[in-house]
Order: C-alpha cells, then structure tokens, then sequence
C-alpha cells in the first residue's frame, strides 16, 4: 500500500510556525512576568494542574468529535483507557515526568531572565538526541550532529556574560565540539 503524501501548503506550515513561536515566547514572558511582581504569588503546582485538566478537556473534545457518535466514543474510551491498564500506566510515566518538569519551569523563570531560560530550554533537543544515540541504538546524519552542536555553541554564547563571550577563541570551541563529536560516533559503533 502507498503511503498516503498530504498536500500541505507552505502558507499553512508558516502560520503553524508562527503560531506556535509566538505561543512559546508569550507563554514564557508571561510566566516570567507574573512569577517576579510584587503581588501575591499562585501556586505553580495548581497552574500545572488545571493547565493539564485543560487538555484532558480539549482531548476528550476531540476524541469525541473524531468518533463522531456517542457510543463510539464510550467504545473507545473504555478499549483504550479503561480496558487497558498496562497502557494507561505506560502514559502515566512520562505524564508525571513532564508535571514535574512544568513546575520546574516555573522555578527557574522565577529565577532566571526569560531570554536566558527560554535558550536554555532548548538544550531539551541535544539531551534527546544523545538519548536516541545512546538509549535506542540509532544513528544521526552529520548535518543532525552539526545541528545539535550549533544549538548546544549558542546556548553556551548566551550563557557567558557579554564582554567574555567577544573573547571566546574560535579553535577552542570547534575543539570542544570535534571532541563531542568523535565522543559520540565512539558510543555508536
């Protein structure tokens, strides 16, 4: 059977793009903006909570409407979620994994510049990158490694402070990343 090409338009992945980066940075200047005023502090825990319920609720709306009837619907719920138990423990691990890392974003933007956390976050994609390297025995082409090498370069750049980031030799860095590099085609072979 062929598989099935969607024709999706550029304009689409653009407004998607644009969309979700515009989400990420008000989410997170936001979040930074009502963790550092002067009034009284919400509970992170309580926020993580109802953001959750929210999307239980938006889940449950769509699986609804993908049924299309109500008895198709109590049909998939209770094969999927209720009829299986070992699945729905298989989803509560990495659920409880990402409630713990939503409270911990809210303990570093409580401490940190948006700009700094928002780069920093981003080292999620090199972390699972060595993961899927190291975990799950699959290989990444050179142009994914240059990629990841860039991201984890310019999360260091951000870090430093400014005057010492203009002094920051070129060979040292390219060095550093040869040897993360030549690290990690060793683990894989």
């Amino acid at each position: 059977m062929a598989a099935v090409r969607e024709n999706v338009s550029l304009l689409f992945k653009l407004y998607c793009l644009t969309v979700m980066t515009l989400v990420a940075a008000a989410y997170t200047v936001a979040l930074r903006y009502t963790r550092t005023t002067n009034t009284e502090r919400y509970f992170s825990t309580t926020a993580v909570c109802i953001t959750e319920v929210v999307k239980l609720f938006l889940s449950v709306g769509l699986l609804a409407k993908e049924t299309g009837s109500l008895g198709r619907f109590k049909t998939s719920l209770s094969e999927n979620v209720f009829g299986s138990p070992k699945e729905l423990m298989k989803l509560s691990v990495p659920s409880l994994v990402y409630a713990v890392q939503n409270n911990m974003a809210f303990l570093a933007l409580s401490n940190l510049d948006a700009a700094v956390y928002q780069v920093t976050y981003q080292l999620k994609i090199p972390c699972t990158a060595l993961c899927t390297v190291l975990m799950l025995n699959r290989t990444l082409s050179k142009l994914q490694w240059i990629s990841v090498f860039m991201l984890c370069g310019g999360v260091t750049l951000v870090q430093w402070k400014p005057a010492q980031a203009t002094k920051v030799v070129f060979w040292q860095v390219l060095e550093a990343f040869t040897l993360l590099w030549w690290s990690s085609t060793q683990t894989t072979s």
